[in-house]
């Protein structure tokens, strides 16, 4: 995956999440991609959309399956399970199957308990886990998507 890719996603991801909740708000966490390895921030987003918090990592993946070690933001993420009201996940981008996705991090811990290693493309289809397609459009290159889905998540999503 180019570099320049996964940044434009953040970037478009932050635009449809604003249109999907206009009474909402998200903020990019500073991006310390730039060579800093004893600094790591705890998501890319945060945002609030009554009554939910949400702490989102986006990640964007060529191929069918996204290893579980590239989400090194686990350990911080996980602290975060657990509150009233927060809702914890990734947003991942299958790129070669134009489809995005929602996976909470308690899905992402029964797949580590389980001994799985990645996320599969086929897993939103097998309902093995929870794991929530986003209703999305191509266009040319990304996809216009509707967040809106989020706010029906429940406590532990």
């Amino acid at each position: 995956m180019a570099n320049n890719k996964g940044k434009a996603f953040e970037q478009k991801f932050k635009l449809d999440f604003q249109q999907s909740f206009p009474e909402g708000t998200i903020d990019r966490i500073y991006d310390v991609s730039s060579g800093y390895k004893t600094i790591s921030n705890i998501a890319d987003f945060i945002a609030y959309n009554y009554p939910n918090m949400f702490y989102l990592e986006c990640k964007s993946h060529l191929g069918n399956t996204f290893p579980l070690a590239n989400l090194t933001q686990y350990d911080k993420l996980k602290d975060k399970v657990g509150i009233k009201g927060v809702r914890v996940g990734v947003i991942l981008w299958f790129i070669d199957h134009d489809t995005v996705c929602y996976v909470p991090l308690n899905s992402i811990t029964q797949m580590k308990t389980d001994g799985k290693k990645s996320i599969n493309i086929k897993m939103l289809s097998d309902n093995s886990y929870k794991i929530i397609q986003i209703p999305s459009e191509k266009k040319r290159v990304f996809l216009d998507s509707n967040y809106s889905v989020l706010a029906e998540l429940q406590e532990g999503d």
